[in-house]
């Protein structure tokens, strides 16, 4: 049963994918909200009978990403893009909570596993910055997926093979699909962004979800 929620997922996000495409505003508004509350099901039944503080954790990350999600299909209008930055800005710090605690022990920080993300947020934010109002959120926002990425980076060592390479995979598609979503909306616009954002970021939140699940305490 479990894994047929992982099939409906890959429907739903082919769908979303299709709508941007075709496009077709209508599709994406059925396919979309869908996303989220598929993994949150899929971990509901992954964990009956072991629910621990991490996998109620991970639900509250799945939660705010699909408010996110929602809020965003509104981002023509400033405060609703706004608020969807913010929204995803808590699905993230809670996500860094989670990496953190499906580790055997406090991972330490490593400047050979952290400073190529270091040094692609610094790139990052001179394509982007300055940005006027945005300019602040853009900052915060990067710091904080920059840290779920390194953290990610970090696991390896402190985890089984699978969850470390699931979730760190996860994690570097969940940066590429902000990266491209954050030049397209405030740099220059990029061919198929739709797709490229919504492809990485389904992939993302699976990889993320699965590479955690397998983590055993």
């Amino acid at each position: 049963m479990t894994r047929y929620i992982l099939w409906i997922y890959a429907v739903v996000s082919i769908a979303n994918l299709f709508a941007k495409v075709i496009p077709s505003e209508e599709l994406d508004q059925y396919t979309k909200p869908l996303l989220m509350p598929l993994l949150l099901i899929y971990v509901y039944k992954s964990s009956i009978g072991k629910t621990t503080a991490r996998i109620l954790l991970l639900c509250v990350a799945l939660l705010f990403s699909w408010l996110g999600d929602v809020v965003l299909m509104y981002q023509s209008d400033q405060l609703f893009f706004m608020a969807g930055i913010g929204l995803f800005l808590i699905a993230q710090v809670t996500y860094v909570i989670v990496l953190r605690k499906s580790s055997y022990q406090k991972p330490e920080f490593s400047i050979s596993k952290g400073l190529p993300f270091i040094l692609y947020a610094g790139a990052l934010f001179y394509i982007l910055l300055p940005a006027g109002d945005f300019t602040a959120p853009i900052i915060v926002y990067g710091l904080v997926i920059m840290a779920m990425v390194i953290m990610a980076r970090l696991r390896e060592g402190n985890t089984s093979q699978d969850s470390f390479k699931f979730a760190f995979l996860g994690s570097i598609l969940f940066v590429l699909s902000d990266s491209i979503l954050a030049i397209n909306a405030f740099n220059s616009a990029i061919p198929y962004a739709g797709v490229l954002i919504m492809s990485t970021y389904c992939a993302a939140q699976l990889l993320l979800v699965l590479g955690l699940l397998k983590h055993v305490d």
